[in-house]
C-alpha cells in the first residue's frame, strides 16, 4: 500500500518529468490537466520548486532550474557506464571528427550517456539524460537488432512508428527486414531518419555473454557522411568493442 507520503513524493517526481518533457516549458494549467492534479496541490509544488532551484518560472511557462541541471551533471560525471566509455569515445571522436554519443536502452526508448563533440560538431537534438526513439536512430536500432529475440518482437509490436522525418521508416516490415540486415553487418545506420541533414552510424556494445548493454555512434552532417558509412562502421564497431571489454573487465 502507498503511502501519503509517497504518493506526495512520486506527484513531485511526476511533475518534474512533465515539466522536462515540455522543450519550451509548459504552463501551470497545462500541468494539472495532464497530471491530473487539483490546481492548489500544484501551486503549492510549483512555488517549493521554484524556491529551491529545481523549477524556474519565465512568464506563464515552468521549466527545469539550475538544481536539475546540477544534479544531471553529477549524475553524468559518476555514471559508471560513462566513465569506462570515455576514453573509447573521445578517441572515436579524434578519429573521425565528428560527435560520439553512448545511450543506453531505458523503457522504450534509448537514453544518451555520454556525448562528445567532434572539430565538425553539428548542431543536434541530442543531450546527456535526454531520450530519443528505437525506430528511427542509429543506437535504436542497433540496440533492437541485437536484443533476444522475444524480447525484440515483443518491443516492436508495442512500439509508436512515428514519422520524424520524410525518411523515417513507419512500416512495421520494413523495420523488421532492415534490423535482420543489421544483425548480419554489425552495424545500423540512420540517414537522416530522425533529424533531417542527419547521418548516423552505430554499434552495438555486447558483454562477453553477446548480451547488448548499449549502443555507440557517430553523428554529423548527412552531406559528409554518406559516403563514409564503411569507414565509420569500422570505426564505431571498434570503439564498442573495447567499451564491451571495459565493462566486462569490472565484472571479474
Amino acid at each position: 500500500m502507498v503511502k501519503d507520503g509517497e504518493k506526495s513524493l512520486l506527484k513531485l517526481l511526476q511533475l518534474l518529468e512533465a515539466v522536462g518533457s515540455a522543450p519550451e516549458g509548459i504552463g501551470s494549467r497545462e500541468l494539472a490537466a495532464e497530471l491530473g492534479m487539483p490546481p492548489s496541490s500544484l501551486f503549492r509544488m510549483l512555488k517549493f520548486l521554484t524556491a529551491t532551484g529545481y523549477a524556474a518560472k519565465n512568464g506563464r511557462l515552468y521549466t527545469l532550474g539550475i538544481g536539475v541541471q546540477r544534479l544531471g551533471w553529477r549524475a553524468e560525471v559518476q555514471n559508471p557506464l560513462r566513465t569506462l566509455a570515455l576514453p573509447a569515445l573521445q578517441r572515436l571522436a579524434r578519429e573521425t571528427l565528428e560527435t560520439v554519443h553512448l545511450a543506453k536502452l531505458d523503457g522504450g526508448r534509448m537514453i544518451y550517456v555520454a556525448k562528445v563533440e567532434g572539430e565538425r560538431a553539428l548542431r543536434m537534438r541530442s543531450l546527456v539524460g535526454r531520450s530519443s526513439p528505437l525506430h528511427c536512430t542509429g543506437i535504436g536500432k542497433a540496440v533492437l537488432a541485437f536484443l533476444p529475440e522475444d524480447d525484440r518482437q515483443r518491443r516492436l509490436n508495442s512500439l509508436e512508428l512515428n514519422a520524424y522525418t520524410p525518411a523515417t521508416l513507419t512500416s512495421g516490415a520494413a523495420l523488421r527486414q532492415e534490423l535482420a540486415e543489421i544483425r548480419c553487418r554489425g552495424y545500423a545506420v540512420d540517414d537522416e531518419e530522425h533529424e533531417e541533414g542527419v547521418y548516423c552510424v552505430a554499434a552495438p556494445v555486447l558483454n562477453r555473454n553477446g548480451g547488448v548493454v548499449a549502443a555507440v555512434s557517430v553523428a554529423g552532417a548527412a552531406l559528409y557522411l554518406r559516403g563514409r558509412t564503411v569507414e565509420l562502421a569500422g570505426l564505431v564497431g571498434a570503439a564498442a568493442r573495447d567499451i564491451g571489454k571495459a565493462i566486462d573487465g569490472t565484472a571479474d
